[in-house]
């Protein structure tokens, strides 16, 4: 059953890459051939999937900071690579096809913004460790995680990123490069 269900989990993803949130539990029932009985033996609503999608990726993304971390980079690049960490698997996909996860899907909606927000611990680490070797300047980080959190959290609910043909992975490094090299320009 975890095999089926890590299946449905890719179909999922696989699915959510086409078609974003507009995928139904028959279309990953009808391209894995099982019955749409069997998904919701593994899920009881889609609701449900889309929970256990995001905690997957969440577990992926924190693997993929961890790697960071361990990682012989320099400190601020690991910095920068931490905040924005993204598993290979996730880069392709259009999250600004979150369109409409608030209203159709608010446990999902709060999960996300619960994991945004919560999950700092190692990227505070490094700020810290950061600060103190000098490389950054000793700043609120409470705020900068509120900055971040807020700023990945409006680009995936909201349309701006489509309305002005960005990717949501050019947007974190925008966002990033403003973080890491301020807005001054070079004479200032």
């Amino acid at each position: 059953m975890d095999e089926l269900r890590t299946d449905v989990l890719n179909e999922a993803l696989s699915l959510f890459k086409e078609k974003g949130l507009k995928f139904t539990m028959q279309d990953i029932a009808g391209r894995l051939h099982i019955a749409k009985k069997t998904m919701y033996k593994l899920f009881a609503s889609k609701e449900e999937l889309l929970l256990a999608l995001l905690d997957d990726g969440y577990e992926k993304i924190h693997a993929e900071k961890k790697k960071i971390i361990e990682s012989d980079l320099p400190l601020l690049e690991k910095i920068e690579k931490v905040i924005i960490a993204m598993p290979e698997q996730y880069e392709v996909l259009d999250f600004r096809q979150l369109d409409g996860l608030y209203e159709k899907y608010p446990a999902v909606a709060k999960a996300l913004s619960d994991h945004l927000k919560n999950d700092w611990d190692p990227t505070i680490a490094l700020l810290k460790e950061g600060i103190s070797a000098g490389v950054i300047r000793n700043i609120n980080i409470d705020v900068l995680r509120m900055m971040i959190t807020s700023a990945i959290q409006g680009f995936v609910t909201s349309d701006d990123l489509e309305v002005h043909n960005i990717t949501y992975t050019d947007a974190l490094e925008s966002m990033m490069d403003i973080l890491m090299r301020g807005i001054r320009g070079e004479g200032k």
